[in-house]
C-alpha cells in the first residue's frame, strides 16, 4: 500500500481508501457492505469515509459494524451537512455522528458542502472546539475553492486545515486550476471523490467514458498494455497526484480488488501524454456552490 502524510500532520494514510456513499440506504445489502469493507481494511485500505447524509445516517452504522474490533487500525472520516454549520449544530451533529459510529473519536471531520445559512467562520469555531474536546483529531473541507480555504485557515487560527475533499477524476478536472495547486502549496491534502465519475443525476453527469466511445477504447488499449482494465488506468492517473487521496466506492469484494489493481505499477510518460490528449483540463475552474 502506498501512503501519504495528511495536511502538515504526520499521520499517515492510504493513497487509497474506501467511499461509502449510499451505504446503509438498503438493509439487504448491509451484509455486503460491510463484507467489502472488512476485506478493504484488511488489505491496507484502512482509510474510510462516511457521512451523515449517507443513508440519513445509515453509512455511519455500516462503518461502525465493519470497525468495532480494529477501530485503532482505521482512519475514520465524516461529514457534516452544510444546514448543521452553525457553532453549535456542528457540535450537536458530529456527538451524533459519533453515536452512529460507535466511537469516541472521529479522525477527520469535514463540513460537507459550503454553507449558504452560515459563515465559514461560525463553522470552523465549531470545528476547533471539537478539536480542543478530543473529539475530533483533524478538520476538512470539502467542495471548498481556494478564497474559502484561506478563510476557513484564518479562521482557524492554531489548528491546521488538513484536507480539501473534491470530487476529481478524467471528465472532471477543473480542480487543476485552482484547488489542486492551491492545497499542494499550503500542505492540504485533496481527497479526490468520485474518481469514476458522478451518477447521472449529480453534477451533470460527467460519468465514466461508455463502451464504444473513442475515450473508453483508448483507455482499454491502454490498459492492455499493463494487463489493467480502463478503470484501474483512470484511478493509477489519478493517484500521480502529489498529496493527493482517492476514496472510489466499492460496495463489493471484487470491486475492492480492481481499486488495488491500480497500484504497484507507473504510466507510462507517453500514455499520460494520450490521456490527457483524449480528458484535455477545461478552462473553467471548480465553481463556488453552496448548500
Amino acid at each position: 500500500m502506498l501512503y501519504t502524510y495528511l495536511g502538515k500532520s504526520k499521520v499517515k494514510i492510504p493513497v487509497i481508501g474506501q467511499g461509502t456513499f449510499k451505504f446503509g440506504e438498503d438493509p439487504a445489502s448491509a451484509k455486503e457492505e460491510i463484507e467489502a469493507l472488512r476485506f478493504g481494511i484488511e488489505n491496507g485500505l484502512s482509510l474510510i469515509d462516511t457521512a451523515e447524509g449517507y443513508g440519513k445516517g445509515g453509512s455511519e452504522r455500516i462503518v461502525a459494524e465493519a470497525t468495532q474490533d480494529c477501530r485503532s487500525n482505521v482512519f475514520i472520516s465524516t461529514k457534516v451537512l452544510a444546514r448543521n454549520c452553525s457553532y453549535q449544530g456542528i457540535i450537536d451533529a458530529a456527538e451524533a455522528s459519533l453515536e452512529r459510529l460507535k466511537t469516541d473519536y472521529i479522525d477527520l471531520y469535514f463540513q460537507h458542502w459550503p454553507s449558504k445559512d452560515y459563515e465559514v467562520e461560525e463553522t470552523m469555531r465549531g470545528m476547533a472546539y471539537l478539536v480542543e474536546k478530543g473529539l475530533v483529531k483533524h478538520i476538512g473541507v470539502s467542495n471548498y475553492t481556494p478564497e474559502l480555504m484561506e478563510e476557513a485557515q484564518k479562521a482557524l487560527g492554531g489548528y491546521a486545515l488538513a484536507c480539501n475533499q473534491v470530487g476529481y477524476h478524467l471528465n472532471d478536472r477543473r480542480i487543476e486550476n485552482n484547488v489542486l495547486p492551491f492545497c499542494q502549496e499550503q500542505n492540504i491534502t485533496i481527497m479526490g471523490y468520485s474518481p469514476f465519475g458522478y451518477a447521472p443525476e449529480l453534477f451533470g453527469g460527467l460519468g465514466f467514458p461508455h463502451e464504444g466511445t473513442e475515450q473508453r477504447q483508448t483507455l482499454n488499449q491502454i490498459g492492455a498494455k499493463y494487463d489493467k482494465t480502463a478503470y484501474q488506468v483512470a484511478l493509477n492517473w489519478i493517484l500521480r497526484q502529489e498529496s493527493l487521496v482517492s476514496i472510489p466506492k466499492a460496495k463489493n469484494i471484487e470491486h475492492i480488488k480492481s481499486n488495488l489493481g491500480a497500484l504497484g505499477w507507473n504510466l507510462s510518460q507517453e500514455d499520460v501524454k494520450l490521456i490527457n490528449q483524449w480528458f484535455p483540463r477545461p478552462a473553467e475552474s471548480m465553481p463556488l456552490e453552496k448548500y
